[in-house]
């Protein structure tokens, strides 16, 4: 008889323990969660900045071999705009728009035959060349035009990835001397 009494009380968990178990079950979900959500965040973020940085970088390199061939450069430093004649004889230009989604912009591109077709004042003639999810900050060109070598162009694309984030991408390409 006092064996069985003895079998019978050690069946369960004592209210204490089954506190302490939950407990530190709630701790250790929690943390893991909150581990997860945040890698789940960072993966977006760097998705974005792969996808915005790709999207970039197809813009700068179809404006490089825009450049390449082009001639008739118009202004010369850091300008925020870019105007040359493509290898078609079209006047080419380049600017900063706003694609009325982002707080900021996007790179837009006009061609047209005559040279008083893509006015920077009238930017409703350019069309973006980067995805409406790419958020441009800041465009700028500098235009190297020696007498003696053909032009250097810079171009200079700030992009924002995040409130907090910012990419720069820069290339530089120099025309092309035509006949």
């Amino acid at each position: 008889m006092h064996m069985r009494k003895n079998i019978l009380s050690n069946q369960g968990f004592t209210l204490m323990e089954l506190l302490v178990a939950m407990t530190v079950f709630l701790v250790v979900i929690g943390l893991s969660s909150g581990i997860f959500l945040q890698t789940l965040k960072s993966q977006r973020t760097i998705i974005h900045f792969s996808e915005s940085m790709n999207n970039v970088t197809l813009s700068l390199e179809q404006i490089a071999r825009e450049v390449r061939t082009g001639f008739d450069f118009s202004g010369t430093g850091n300008i925020d705009n870019l105007r040359f004649r493509n290898g078609y004889g079209n006047y080419v230009a380049y600017s900063l728009i706003d694609n009325g989604i982002n707080e900021n912009g996007s790179i837009g591109r006009c061609e047209r035959p005559q040279s008083t077709g893509c006015q920077i004042t009238d930017l409703s003639d350019f069309e973006p060349i980067v995805s409406p999810d790419v958020d441009i900050k800041n465009l700028a060109f500098y235009v190297q035009n020696d007498a003696d070598r053909p032009p250097l162009v810079t171009v200079v694309a700030e992009v924002a990835i995040d409130q907090d984030a910012t990419l720069t991408l820069q290339t530089s390409v120099s025309a092309r001397i035509l006949d």
